[in-house]
């Protein structure tokens, strides 16, 4: 027995080597093909030996000249098979590629993997599902914001399965479905494809388009779809627009404000103005033309639907106003009396947006004056000089112009003793002989009850009357409230009435005293003023006539100078010439020596050739040379002529003004000033042409 054995293994071992056993080196793979078309399944064999066949489904297949043929030569050991005019009921399915034993001792026959030869049948028909009904293209579903929807896509009579994908819009959503594919009733070649869909609703899907695509090879365009709209239905969403001007005037400017809701289905809007549960309206716009400051305010929006409802939105109407009712109150709100050095607070109100900033001025006799600025004027250390009206005006800026009010007046009184009124003239000058007027102003309240004049031992009350060349006139009452002016009056000055004089005021709160000083001064006579006038015009008259006749005889700086030669002496140079060349025919050496040495200069060549650049021998410009010196004299004579002016003006003046004899002097001496000053400046004026 084991002898036997071992003579079997020998005898494959001689047999494995000396042949070599056949095998595949490409096996049938799945295949589709379209209905009609031709198809090869692919078999090969190494080192074929048997005969080759093939099987669908396990049941074996001949060759049919135009429908099974071998796609090749099978002696070198190519089986792959031509499946022409393919169809679903004949050539779908599995199959085998086969080859018998190369021999009848060899054991090598080979039988390939099963392949799948899918005969395609595209789907016929697509649709959607929802809510177990079938929703036909084109149609809508009502499915609500931030709820979850179910949809279902199913595909129907195709080979192989679809491949079924969802979108919104152009918005792939596949991630959120799952497919179940089963074949139709009576068949195991055509397919059903369901795929179901699950996905939260969004706002902003509303109305667009949720669809279903069967992907399969066997269609034109690769694909077959449908789609339905999405009606989804959600609670208001609101947003404001405003028209308003960057100030909003009262009166002026209208302002409108839009409250928009997004909604489906569409929603009610309300208005409603912050801290009032009133409505103010149902429509979108909410209007105010014109505006007005009860206008002013917040006021919300909200809309609603079936749905729910929105959140407030609040915008804010800020109305803008100039100023009015402008009041100005005190401390006893009415009229104040403060005393002499006391204090008060006045305080401006007035309504304005925006808020005004406030000036103080007080109404006097001379106009209004500024007193301060802020809402409130603080009067410290009063005098009378603060007593009468104030009034306060109220401004504001509305659309870049300043808008403004003044408030109707407070009267501000002072009571206390006498006060004099400050920055009163204290010193009086006249000339000897003339009346003197002595005025001193004062205020009190109440009035006063004594008013006395006094100077050495002298003492003379207001209205007495004339004593001697003294007269103490009667008070006069000024413009401003509890105020006066005393007058004393000197009759015919004497130099002994140079002196001080005091005025004491009296009333029962108290008195004041103040003084002034009165200054009496020599006359000066007419013939000395006009002797220095006289004087003074004789000098500027000789000193106009010396500058005309250095002018006109060429003396002093108004002489000839440089290269400037009269039209006699140029005639006698040439005349020179011609005779110094009838000799030789140049000017000889030794009379021009001489002629330096005794003092002239002769007349030079350069003295007759044309202009050049530095204008040397040029007859043009020393003649406009000339004329320019004779201007510049000219302007010099009109300048001795300005200080006569002034004399002529001070003495009429000083005619006029004969009681101020200090005022003549000064006049007198700056007269003379001028009049040297003049001079000096035209010599240096000459002194400069003349260098030059």
């Amino acid at each position: 027995m084991d002898m036997e054995f071992r003579f079997f293994i020998f005898s494959l071992m001689l047999i494995g080597f000396g042949n070599t056993l056949q095998q595949f080196s490409n096996q049938p793979e799945y295949t589709e093909v379209n209905p009609g078309q031709s198809v090869v399944l692919s078999c090969k064999v190494q080192d074929k030996g048997g005969q080759c066949i093939w099987q669908r489904d396990r049941r074996p297949i001949g060759m049919y000249a135009g429908k099974y043929e071998w796609a090749a030569d099978r002696d070198s050991g190519d089986c792959s098979l031509r499946i022409s005019n393919a169809k679903l009921d004949f050539d779908d399915g599995l199959w085998e590629c086969q080859v018998t034993n190369s021999a009848i001792d060899v054991l090598d026959s080979l039988t390939s993997e099963p392949a799948q030869l899918v005969v395609r049948v595209p789907p016929q028909m697509v649709s959607i599902v929802y809510n177990g009904s079938h929703v036909e293209r084109p149609g809508n579903i009502t499915v609500q914001s931030d709820t979850n929807a179910m949809v279902q896509c199913v595909s129907a009579g195709a080979n192989p399965v679809p491949n079924l994908r969802w979108f919104i819009g152009d918005e792939e959503i596949s991630h959120n479905a799952y497919q179940m594919n089963s074949t139709m009733e009576g068949t195991s070649k055509s397919w059903i494809a369901t795929s179901t869909l699950e996905f939260k609703i969004r706002r902003d899907q509303h109305n667009r388009i949720l669809r279903c695509v069967s992907e399969h090879e066997a269609l034109l365009e690769k694909k077959l779809e449908t789609g339905i709209k999405l009606n989804v239905q959600y609670a208001p969403v609101v947003s404001l627009r405003t028209s308003l001007p960057a100030d909003l005037e009262e009166g002026v400017d209208s302002a409108s404000i839009l409250c928009e809701a997004d909604a489906n289905p569409p929603a009610t809007i309300i208005w409603r103005k912050v801290g009032s549960l009133e409505i103010l309206g149902l429509q979108e716009n909410l209007e105010f033309d014109p505006i007005d400051r009860n206008h002013a305010g917040s006021y919300t929006c909200e809309a609603r639907n079936a749905i729910g409802s929105s959140e407030l939105v609040e915008s804010t109407v800020d109305v803008k106003y100039p100023p009015s009712d402008v009041l100005v109150f005190g401390a006893n709100d009415g009229n104040l009396i403060v005393p002499v050095g006391g204090s008060t607070r006045l305080e401006c109100q007035a309504d304005a947006k925006p808020a005004p900033l406030f000036k103080w001025f007080q109404k006097t006799e001379d106009g209004m004056i500024p007193r301060g600025e802020g809402r409130f004027l603080v009067l410290s250390s009063m005098s009378y000089e603060y007593q009468g009206e104030y009034h306060c005006s109220a401004s504001n800026i509305i659309s870049n112009r300043e808008r403004s009010a003044i408030s109707s007046s407070i009267s501000v009184k002072i009571t206390g003793p006498p006060q004099f009124v400050p920055f009163t003239d204290q010193h009086v000058t006249v000339t000897k002989g003339e009346d003197a007027i002595l005025r001193l102003a004062f205020c009190s309240n109440p009035k006063p009850s004594k008013i006395t004049w006094q100077w050495g031992h002298i003492t003379l009350e207001a209205g007495a009357g004339l004593q001697g060349r003294y007269v103490a006139e009667a008070i006069i009452k000024s413009k401003r409230a509890n105020c006066y002016e005393a007058r004393l009056r000197i009759q015919r000055t004497e130099q002994t009435d140079s002196r001080f004089f005091s005025l004491t005021v009296e009333n029962e709160k108290g008195s004041d005293l103040s003084t002034l000083t009165l200054h009496v001064t020599e006359s000066v006579s007419l013939a000395a003023v006009v002797g220095v006038i006289v004087a003074c015009l004789m000098l500027l008259i000789l000193v106009t006539l010396c500058l005309l006749y250095a002018f006109r005889s060429e003396r002093c700086c108004f002489s000839s100078k440089g290269n400037l030669k009269s039209s006699s002496d140029i005639e006698k140079g040439k005349l020179d010439l011609s005779l110094s060349n009838g000799h030789n025919g140049k000017l000889s050496s030794t009379s021009s020596n001489s002629s330096i040495k005794s003092g002239k200069a002769s007349l030079q060549y350069a003295d007759l050739q044309l202009p050049r650049a530095s204008n040397n021998g040029s007859m043009r410009a020393k003649s406009n040379r000339a004329a320019l010196k004779g201007t510049h004299t000219f302007t010099i004579f009109l300048m001795g002529q300005f200080p006569f002016v002034i004399f002529i003006v001070s003495f009429f003046w000083g005619t006029r003004n004969r009681g101020d004899t200090r005022k003549t002097v000064v006049w007198m001496l700056l007269t003379v000033a001028l009049g040297s000053h003049g001079s000096v400046v035209a010599g240096s004026r000459q002194l400069k042409i003349c260098i030059l």
